[in-house]
């Protein structure tokens, strides 16, 4: 079980942290927000196998605390991009 939400399957741990962590996809996501270069591993019923946070949809952002920038979208609509958005 996600030892963060408690409400679903722990799939994910995280061969860098600490200690014996399982979290479920968003909740990895959350705890990982400005640890991107962890080493992540899901569990498939068998066996854990690597996974890199990018193949799990992770996005880096850069300044404004780890969220993406409040201006994101009303720079998009007058063609400007203001911000760099960092996916690895």
């Amino acid at each position: 079980i996600c030892e963060t939400c408690q409400s679903t399957q722990a799939t994910f741990n995280c061969m860098t942290c600490t200690g014996d962590h399982g979290w479920c996809h968003p909740c990895l996501i959350r705890s990982h927000q400005s640890l991107p270069f962890h080493k992540i591993q899901f569990w498939n019923n068998m066996c854990f196998h690597d996974i890199t946070l990018a193949e799990l949809g992770f996005i880096w952002y850069l300044g404004h605390g780890g969220e993406p920038c409040p201006s994101h979208g009303a720079s998009e609509m007058n063609g400007h991009q203001d911000d760099v958005v960092g996916a690895l």
